[in-house]
């Protein structure tokens, strides 16, 4: 197990919360003991990419694929993010569910009913991913069991998120398999877990 330099604790993100904007190239090649910020995709540097909490699920996976992401930040019709929606939200059985359980088609899911609601993220601070290692990181992954991990700092008074950490981009990057989550094998298992 990698040492742990400095213990990453993911807070409540705030309403209010804003994007940065890009600024600069981040370096690609990383170890365990690289900078944290080597692994976080910088909103200074990279534009995020969005779709409001009224898009469908067909526009959410068309803009997916057309950007070539598996996530897009949910803004509300004032700009104001409102979550997080991935292609795990919109694939499978959660709209299946979701329809089943509120007596609509999947034509009337909209990216507000499966996305993450800014409410339920949780973010790490940049000044703490400015201490921390890829190591740091791994560890935070492993131990929330979750794809991303928001990055946020304080921009002119306000919360922002200034960046996004993927389980799947630090792995590419390390090159080596990262333990985040564990999935439902059956539909079983997932109507278990969902309760």
């Amino acid at each position: 197990m990698a040492e742990i330099n400095h213990r990453l604790q993911p807070e409540q993100v705030p309403t209010g919360v804003n994007l940065v904007s890009p600024e600069r190239d981040p370096s690609k090649r990383i170890s365990e003991s690289s900078p944290a910020i080597s692994v976080m995709t910088d909103l200074r540097i990279i534009n995020p990419f969005q779709i409001e909490t009224s898009a469908s699920l067909n526009a959410i996976n068309d803009k997916m694929i057309a950007c070539g992401v598996r996530l897009l930040f949910v803004h509300d019709q004032q700009g104001q993010l409102a979550g997080l929606i991935t292609s795990n939200d919109i694939l499978g059985e959660k709209p299946l569910l979701f329809a089943t359980n509120n007596g609509c088609s999947r034509n009337d899911i909209e990216a507000k009913d499966m996305m993450t609601p800014i409410s339920k993220l949780e973010a790490i601070p940049f000044a703490d991913i400015e201490k921390a290692t890829v190591a740091d990181v791994v560890i935070a992954l492993e131990d929330s069991r979750r794809h991303h991990m928001l990055v946020l700092q304080e921009n002119e008074g306000r919360n922002c998120v200034r960046g996004i950490i993927s389980v799947t981009q630090v792995a590419h990057q390390l090159g080596k398999e990262i333990n985040s989550s564990q999935r439902a094998g059956s539909f079983a298992q997932l109507n278990r877990a969902l309760g």
